[in-house]
């Protein structure tokens, strides 16, 4: 099996463990989506063992450290500016809940760059 087959594998196991906690979670039926997850998983854990290995060449490398750079960058600017228009808001309007939700975002954005700035020291670190 080839990577692109196992991506489809992948793709399919995770449409039937979706489906499984939907109807689930419908049915209010705890075991049968502790069962259709577990099953997803172990079907992802046989599947991998016969793919064929698939290196990585230098150029997959850049491309992805560019995307995960760019996805790092908009997502911070996506959360910063409404976590300040909430709190803006929040204090303009007496609203306590605009607030915190924009206290909240901040929060989410700084522990974004904490996450980002210690595993960028720890890469660095490890491939010196």
């Amino acid at each position: 099996m080839n990577q692109r087959q196992f991506k489809t594998m992948r793709v399919s196991a995770m449409l039937f463990v979706f489906v499984t906690v939907f109807l689930a979670v419908v049915y209010k039926n705890m075991v049968l989506a502790l069962a259709g997850s577990s099953i997803g998983v172990l079907f992802i854990l046989l599947v991998r063992g016969k793919t064929k290995e698939v290196l990585a060449d230098e150029r997959t490398q850049s491309i992805g450290g560019q995307a995960s750079r760019l996805t790092y960058a908009i997502s911070t600017i996506v959360i910063t500016f409404p976590s300040l228009i909430f709190i803006g808001t929040g204090r303009q309007t007496g609203e306590a809940g605009y607030e915190m939700l924009g206290v909240l975002l901040s929060y989410i954005a700084l522990f974004n760059l904490a996450l980002y700035s210690l595993s960028y020291r720890y890469i660095s670190k490890r491939y010196e």
